[in-house]
């Protein structure tokens, strides 16, 4: 195996069970929008447990204002709504519905690329050749894009894709740094992550619009701000 196969396992497997998903579900799964609410408290279940796992406050706490702060003057959400648009326009035909293709592709982008497995997994790739937490998080990842899919969130499959480019960044960054990140590093991560899942499930929940696209650069900080 070669460093990186976790991410191309993981990329390759949803993009491959998204696909089986749409030629093989016919008969979707009515009420799209109520049936992300068992999803929801699902996800704002994970985000707490993981949120927990932080064990300074004051490291999540500033890691989530400045990404916030930065995410929201560069647009970061809204970037990767164009980005389904484009998705949307280049590979689908004209009767999937565009608003449902793009609200599931940004939901699942979303959940799988703010959990903190997504950055530490490739460091653990990378630096010591263990694939194991991104083969669990590709099982957990097929899960949700089969469950958007059969719900007729056909821009679901597409996550795989976003997998490939934020989890590829940070396999290339493993190789320059991936020896830094040590378990308070990784516990940060996982706090901060949790505190953007919770804005996941509060969305999914429909409790309030939370634009948790631009918060991701949050997930970078710890690596600084615990040096």
């Amino acid at each position: 195996m070669f460093p990186g196969i976790g991410t191309v396992i993981n990329s390759g497997s949803v993009l491959l069970i998204g696909l089986i998903s749409r030629v093989f579900i016919k008969k979707e799964i009515k009420n799209f929008e109520n049936n992300l609410l068992p999803l929801g408290l699902l996800v704002l279940t994970l985000g707490i447990r993981e949120t927990l796992k932080g064990s300074d406050f004051i490291i999540i706490l500033f890691s989530v204002l400045i990404g916030a702060i930065v995410g929201s003057l560069l647009k970061i959400e809204e970037k990767i709504e164009h980005f389904g648009e484009y998705l949307h326009t280049k590979f689908e035909s004209e009767d999937v519905d565009k608003g449902k293709f793009i609200d599931s592709y940004l939901t699942a982008t979303l959940i799988v690329i703010t959990g903190p497995l997504a950055i530490i997994g490739p460091f653990f790739d990378v630096v010591e050749s263990n694939v194991e937490l991104l083969l669990i998080k590709s099982a957990l990842d097929c899960f949700l894009v089969l469950f958007l899919t059969s719900s007729g969130g056909k821009g679901a499959v597409y996550s795989g894709v976003s997998i490939l480019i934020y989890q590829g960044f940070f396999t290339l960054c493993a190789f320059g740094v991936g020896e830094v990140v040590n378990e308070t590093i990784s516990n940060s991560i996982a706090g901060v992550g949790g505190v953007l899942l919770i804005g996941v499930g509060i969305n999914l929940l429909g409790l309030k619009k939370i634009p948790v696209g631009n918060y991701i650069l949050s997930l970078f900080i710890p690596i600084f701000l615990t040096f």
